[in-house]
């Protein structure tokens, strides 16, 4: 089997689209909309948000999968964290289709983005850990609290729950990402450099357009995504990193 396989390998149904980010964001903005779904009004705002979560679930699920594959030398436990992450990024990917078909929507009702997955081709197992479990993950921690502040103030306990249920799990996978992007580069700075430079670039590709920002700087009732200090607490990222986090999320909005 291929290592480091391009997006357009991977398998969907026939009717699912599946697009670079950028055609979306111009195709949202040629229908006069916010290119990151962000308008208050919108009223596809939830279905397209839990439809870009569930699809990057999906997404998720294909990239531990790879990870565990592209790298058969990596030590035993972190070949069993891998799998057990595919194992978790399955169930949420099942978790989310049925949070689409509560709200009226469906797996394909949308294009599907292509950007986790291209944030997967680094063929070194250290950087993959430190762009998808401490990058992605740490995005969806931020993404999950906001879609939990919704449904506490819709009173959709289903949502809340569903989605607090799914967020235990990806500080779980971003703790995961941080021992192993520490543990693989141990005694090797420069690999450590290169591990960091690689989340970096995965956090400024998010961050661009101003796509998440601090909560002091937007309130708790913003649709913005803003950036959950508790949650990567938790996950195993440390106060400096959420501020170095902060501060490059607002230096994109400024830009």
């Amino acid at each position: 089997m291929q290592k480091m396989i391009a997006v357009d390998r991977l398998a969907r149904p026939d009717e699912h689209i599946l697009v670079p980010v950028e055609r979306i964001r111009e195709a949202r903005i040629d229908q006069g909309l916010v290119a990151n779904n962000v308008m208050p009004l919108e009223e596809d705002f939830l279905k397209g948000r839990l439809h870009g979560i569930a699809t990057g679930e999906m997404q998720a699920m294909e990239a531990a999968g790879r990870t565990l594959f592209d790298f058969p030398d990596a030590p035993w436990e972190f070949q069993l964290d891998m799998a057990r992450q595919v194992w978790d990024e399955s169930r949420h990917a099942e978790i989310f289709a049925k949070l689409l078909e509560y709200v009226g929507s469906y797996i394909g009702e949308f294009p599907e983005s292509e950007i986790l997955w291209s944030c997967t081709q680094v063929d070194d197992p250290a950087c993959r850990v430190a762009g998808i479990n401490r990058g992605l993950e740490g995005l969806a921690c931020d993404v999950f609290e906001q879609i939990i502040r919704m449904g506490q103030k819709m009173g959709d306990p289903i949502i809340e729950r569903a989605v607090d249920y799914v967020l235990a799990d990806e500080i779980t996978h971003v703790r995961m990402g941080s021992k192993w992007m520490r543990k693989l580069t141990e005694g090797d700075p420069e690999r450590l450099r290169r591990a960091q430079e690689f989340q970096d670039s995965v956090d400024d590709l998010f961050n661009a357009r101003g796509a998440r920002k601090a909560i002091d700087d937007v309130g708790t009732n913003s649709r913005t995504i803003t950036i959950a200090r508790e949650a990567r607490l938790l996950a195993g990222f440390t106060e400096e990193e959420i501020d170095r986090l902060i501060a490059a999320a607002r230096a994109s909005a400024a830009y």
